[in-house]
C-alpha cells in the first residue's frame, strides 16, 4: 500500500483540525510514497495546510449531500485505497461512502464519555481522557501503520513573529469558555509592569474589537494581530515566550509550533481529551461542583445570575505566575 491514494476526513474547527497533524505525520512515515488528501472546512484550511505530509488540501464549504457528490466530482479522486476519518459524523461517513470501495478507519469519538463526565459533573482534574491526538492515532494504527505517540507538530513556517513576547489568547468558540476580558486586561498590565517582554494579542478577525478592547485597557505598546494568516499566526506563536489562553484552537496551535502554554479551563475540562500535551505547559481550572456544564461551552453561565465562577474566580496574579515561568 506504499503508493496508495489516502483521504483524511476532518472537519470541525482550528484545534480539531491541528491536533491531526500527529495522524498526518505518522500516516506519511507509514505511507512515504502514497498521496496524502485534506479533507477540511474550508474556513480552516490553512490550518490543515500546515499539516506534516499532507500533499493536498481540498476545502469545502457546502452542507447538503449535493454539495457533497458536486465536490466529489469537481476535486476529491475517483477511489482512494484508503480513508481516514477523524470526524466520525454522518457528513464524513457520506463522503467515505463516495470515496470508493477502499479500506476505512474512524477514529473513537468517546462521546459518551464526555456526556456522562457532564451529567455527573465529574473531570476537573479527577478523571483521565484519552487525548484527542491519541484518539486520531488509532485510525492509523487500524491502517496498519506503527504510530508513533508523540504529540502533534505543524510544519516549520517562514514567517517571523517577535522573539520572546508574551502572547494572550482572549478569544474562544463559546462565550462561557472564555476567561474575562478584564482579567486578560490585568494579567496583560502585571506582564508588562514585571517583565521587559513585548505583549501580543492574537485572535480572529471577528475578534479585533475584543483585542482592541483589551489592549487599550492594559495600556500602550501592545500589539494586536487579528485575522492574520495561519502560518503567521503559527509564526507569532512560534517565536513567542509563552500563550496565555483560554480553551480554544489557539491553545493547540502554540503547542504544535512547539510552544508551551498557560491554559485556563472553565465549563470544559482535561478529561475531554483537549488538555494541553506540552509537557511544560500549565493547566489552570478551578475545582468545582458544576464543572464540566457543557462539552463545548455554552452562549451563558448555567449558575444564578450566570455568575460564571469556574473562570471569572481565577486571579490574574496567579496566571502571571505562571507565566514568569517561561518569561527569562
Amino acid at each position: 500500500m506504499n503508493e496508495a491514494t489516502i483521504l483524511v476526513i476532518r472537519f470541525g474547527r482550528l484545534g480539531d483540525v491541528i491536533l491531526a497533524a500527529a495522524a498526518s505525520r505518522e500516516l506519511r512515515k507509514a505511507f512515504p510514497r502514497s498521496r496524502i488528501d485534506f479533507l477540511v472546512n474550508r474556513a480552516f484550511a490553512g490550518a490543515a495546510a500546515l499539516l506534516p505530509g499532507v500533499d493536498r488540501v481540498v476545502p469545502f464549504s457546502g452542507k447538503t449531500p449535493a454539495d457533497m457528490v458536486a465536490l466529489r466530482h469537481r476535486t476529491l479522486l475517483d477511489r482512494y485505497d484508503l480513508v481516514i476519518d477523524l470526524q466520525g459524523n454522518a457528513k464524513s461517513v457520506f463522503f467515505s461512502i463516495l470515496s470508493g470501495p477502499g479500506k476505512r478507519c474512524r477514529a473513537p469519538k468517546e462521546t459518551l464519555r464526555r456526556r456522562y463526565l457532564v451529567w455527573r459533573r465529574k473531570g476537573g482534574g479527577t478523571v483521565d481522557g484519552t487525548p484527542v491526538w491519541r484518539r486520531y492515532l488509532r485510525a492509523v494504527e487500524d491502517a496498519g501503520a506503527a504510530a508513533a505517540a508523540t504529540a502533534p507538530r505543524i510544519r516549520e513556517v517562514s514567517e517571523q513573529g517577535i522573539a520572546g513576547a508574551v502572547a494572550f489568547a482572549p478569544g474562544a468558540g463559546r462565550a462561557t469558555k472564555r476567561w474575562p476580558e478584564e482579567s486578560f486586561a490585568e494579567a496583560a498590565r502585571l506582564v508588562r509592569g514585571r517583565f521587559d517582554v513585548p505583549v501580543l494579542f492574537l485572535g480572529s478577525a471577528e475578534e479585533e474589537a475584543m483585542l482592541t478592547r483589551i489592549s487599550r485597557r492594559c495600556g500602550n505598546g501592545n500589539v494586536v494581530f487579528a485575522g492574520e494568516s495561519m502560518s503567521k499566526t503559527a509564526a507569532l506563536l512560534r517565536d513567542a515566550a509563552v500563550l496565555v489562553t483560554n480553551d480554544s484552537g489557539l491553545l493547540h496551535l502554540s503547542e504544535a509550533a512547539g510552544t508551551p502554554v498557560v491554559a485556563l479551563f472553565g465549563p470544559t475540562v482535561a478529561a475531554f481529551g483537549f488538555a494541553p500535551a506540552h509537557r511544560r505547559s500549565i493547566v489552570l481550572e478551578r475545582d468545582i461542583p458544576c464543572r464540566p456544564c457543557s462539552l463545548h461551552g455554552s452562549i451563558a453561565c448555567p449558575l444564578p445570575g450566570s455568575s460564571h465562577e469556574c473562570l471569572a474566580k481565577i486571579q490574574a496574579d496567579v496566571v502571571v505566575s505562571a507565566v514568569e515561568r517561561f518569561v527569562k
